[in-house]
C-alpha cells in the first residue's frame, strides 16, 4: 500500500510520545488524569480531521473498501497490491505480464475472485487466517499455508507470482 504521509508520521510520533510521557508522570507524580480517555479522544479528532481534509474514501485504485468492484487488474502507480477490505471485488490476472514480480492479494472481512490466465506459469502462495483461499484445482487453505502452481509453472523459469491472503474472508482463485 501507499507510504505513510508526513502528518500521519508526525501525528503518531508525537502521540505516542505524548503517551509515554502520560504514563511515566502518571507513575512517578500523584495525579489524576484519565489517560487513556484522552488519548482516544486525540485519535478521533485526528480521523475526523483527516477524513474533513482528505475525504472517508481509499485512493488507491487497487483496494476496495466497504463496497464492490467487478474489475481491478494492470498495474497502477506501481502498486503491486490488491486489497478487497469488507467488500467484494474481482480482480482480473489474465494479462498480467510475467515478470517475476510478486504481487500481494489480500481479503480482510471480504470476498475476492482472482482471475488467472490457464496458459501463463503461475506461482500462488496460498495462506489464510479464520477465512478460505481456494485454489483451481479445488484444494482450500482454511488456516495456514499451501502453495498451488499451475500446469504451465516450472521451476526457475519466470512466472507470475502472488502472495493470495485471506483475513475473515474468502478468495477463489479462478482460470
Amino acid at each position: 500500500m501507499r507510504m505513510v504521509s508526513l502528518i500521519d508520521a508526525v501525528f503518531w510520533g508525537v502521540l505516542l510520545i505524548v503517551l509515554g510521557a502520560l504514563l511515566i508522570l502518571k507513575k512517578y507524580v500523584p495525579f489524576n488524569l484519565p489517560v487513556g480517555r484522552i488519548i482516544v479522544a486525540l485519535v478521533f479528532v485526528y480521523l475526523g480531521v483527516r477524513i474533513i481534509l482528505r475525504g472517508p474514501t481509499v485512493r488507491d485504485e487497487n483496494t476496495v473498501v466497504f463496497g464492490s468492484r467487478t474489475t481491478l487488474a494492470g498495474e497502477t502507480h506501481g502498486s503491486r497490491d490488491y486489497n478487497v477490505i469488507f467488500g467484494s471485488g474481482d480482480i482480473d490476472f489474465t494479462t498480467m505480464p510475467v515478470d517475476d514480480a510478486t504481487r500481494e492479494v489480500n481479503v480482510i472481512f471480504g470476498s475476492g475472485v482472482l482471475r488467472v490466465n490457464p496458459e501463463t506459469p503461475v506461482k500462488i502462495s496460498m495462506s489464510s487466517v479464520f477465512g478460505s483461499v481456494r485454489a483451481p484445482d479445488g484444494s482450500t487453505v482454511s488456516f495456514g499455508d499451501r502453495t498451488w502452481t499451475s500446469t504451465a509453472y516450472r521451476e526457475g523459469s519466470p512466472a507470475l507470482r502472488i502472495k493470495a491472503a485471506a483475513v475473515f474472508g474468502s478468495l477463489s482463485i479462478r482460470q
